[in-house]
């Protein structure tokens, strides 16, 4: 790197890291206000939340995080991560390609045998600091699986009501012929989710490096409330009008 960019990235870049870091993962009342901001994706999506309590136990035991009853359906969880649902948070998405902006630790982990104090200091500050991301992953996973869930049964539901079985052919709300069975089901309710919920993989690159910017925090999770919101609606009018 060239030495202006060193300094920019010493003098702008680092401290706003440090600050996003205290602001989300390593403050407790962020992670409340995660979990409850993702529970109102739900709603905004027509699920009551917790309103269905077998895909409340079901998301739970499918979360990836320490804690009573989790990582117990970890095939789930992949089928998740295959089909896109789970581990996109935006905030943390954010904050975590920073942090690789700034090489985060890096430089001190660097200093040598001398410092070896510092070294294993950072070690377990790393540590401790991937834990507070698992949990702020776990608290959007939870309501993402929840909301999945929700919109498969949905699905299912709506088109078993108009005649649909398994095997059967038919044309979808995009007027793209299809085959009704579970793994459309999965497929169309991953898509829901990914399109209705913020998704740090659908944020657009030139969003993305505002992080960069002296200015500008988390820009990525206001541009996907505008993204989602236009979907809701949208995927509204097509149910309302499909047949």
């Amino acid at each position: 790197k060239s030495f202006l960019a060193q300094v920019y990235q010493n003098t702008i870049l680092y401290p706003k890291a440090t600050a996003q870091m205290a602001k989300t993962i390593l403050a407790p009342f962020t992670h409340a206000r995660n979990f409850l901001s993702a529970a109102a994706f739900a709603g905004a999506n027509g699920l009551l939340p917790f309103g269905n309590t077998a895909d409340v136990k079901a998301a739970w035991n499918a979360l990836q995080v320490a804690g009573p009853g989790t990582r117990q359906a970890n095939a789930m969880y992949q089928d998740l991560l295959r089909l896109g649902v789970v581990n996109s948070q935006v905030q943390l998405g954010d904050l975590k390609k920073l942090l690789e902006d700034v090489d985060f630790g890096g430089v001190l982990n660097r200093i040598g045998p001398d410092f070896n104090g510092v070294n294993t200091f950072l070690k377990k500050m790393s540590s401790l600091r991937k834990g507070f991301e698992d949990a702020y992953t776990a608290e959007d996973d939870f309501w993402k699986i929840f909301t999945y869930f929700g919109e498969k049964s949905r699905l299912e539901n709506a088109y078993k009501t108009a005649g649909l079985k398994a095997g059967m052919e038919f044309i979808d709300p995009n007027g793209v012929k299809q085959i009704f069975n579970d793994e459309y089901l999965k497929r169309e309710a991953a898509n829901l989710v990914k399109n209705q919920v913020p998704n740090y993989a659908f944020v657009s690159e030139a969003v993305k490096g505002i992080r960069r910017l002296p200015v500008g925090n988390f820009v990525a999770f206001p541009a996907e409330i505008i993204r989602t919101s236009s979907n809701i609606v949208e995927t509204a009018l097509k149910e309302i009008n499909y047949s």
